[in-house]
């Protein structure tokens, strides 16, 4: 590989994977599609990995790209904040946030609680199961079950979440209903290995994400485990537990521990730490 990548050559990828191809992006950016799909090989060659499959709609990206991609985009986005500080504009910090569907929604659902518009720092949420890389900053808050073990990431713990089994109020309480069960990577939540062990063979209906069963409950269809935070938010589903000390978590904001200072991830930190600990409840898209 060689030891300068030609900058203009991301910059061409970038408008070629975002397009799909090369005509949209020979019309984004004024080059034409021969000379796109020669700097796209360049680049293929000076990374030594391939980044597209050739198809014959279009260019196809591979998980190599996907990477770049990422990486590209904090580019376009430094590139950006320098343009604008350069004509004396204010730039802002994007602070990525990292947690699971249902917090993620929560946090969406009140970002007036601890997020202003005219804030120092700007969220981006991704809402996934997956321990994304703090060490590696694909991140800067991951919301996590559990204190950080490793050295290099510091945890402020912002309170604990119960799970309790919900129906729909209209349905009487003693009336029989099947459960909604989980598959794919959800089955291996602690959720999804719950209702294993306890209801495996009652699921009626699986869904590959707990968030699409509330429909089918607030419906009356099933009965479904869910974070007491989700289904106290919804007045017309009713608790028909306790809740199950075995699937109790903590909750913790987690962060690198030598960026933690900064000011505007630390004004994050202390926001979202704020609002965490009122044990707020999702809001009802009623």
């Amino acid at each position: 590989m060689k030891r300068n990548i030609d900058w203009e050559d991301l910059r061409l990828f970038l408008a070629v994977a975002r397009a799909g191809g090369l005509a949209g992006a020979a019309q984004a950016t004024g080059v034409s599609a021969a000379t796109l799909g020669r700097r796209v090989t360049a680049l293929e060659r000076d990374l030594n990995v391939r980044l597209v499959e050739r198809e014959a709609r279009g260019y196809r990206l591979t998980a190599a790209a996907h990477d770049l991609l990422r990486h590209l985009e904090d580019m376009e986005e430094v590139a950006s904040a320098i343009a604008t500080w350069k004509d004396g504009g204010r730039t802002r910090r994007r602070i990525r946030i990292s947690a699971g569907d249902w917090t993620t929604r929560l946090l969406i659902g009140h970002i007036d609680k601890f997020w202003q518009p005219d804030a120092d720092w700007t969220p981006e949420f991704l809402a996934d199961l997956k321990s994304r890389d703090i060490a590696r900053r694909q991140i800067d808050i991951g919301v996590r079950n559990a204190r950080p073990k490793q050295a290099w990431l510091a945890g402020r713990k912002v309170g604990h979440v119960d799970y309790a089994v919900y129906q729909s109020r209209a349905v009487p309480r003693d009336t029989p209903l099947s459960w909604a069960g989980l598959v794919e990577d959800d089955a291996n939540s602690p959720t999804g290995l719950w209702l294993k062990e306890n209801h495996g063979g009652d699921a009626v209906i699986t869904v590959n994400k707990g968030s699409l069963a509330l429909s089918l409950v607030r419906s009356g269809h099933v009965k479904m485990l869910f974070p007491c935070f989700v289904g106290d938010g919804f007045s017309d589903l009713m608790r028909i537990s306790d809740p199950i000390e075995k699937l109790k978590t903590e909750r913790w904001l987690v962060m690198h521990q030598d960026e933690r200072h900064g000011p505007e991830l630390r004004q994050a930190i202390s926001a979202l730490a704020r609002f965490l600990k009122q044990n707020p409840v999702l809001t009802s898209d009623r």
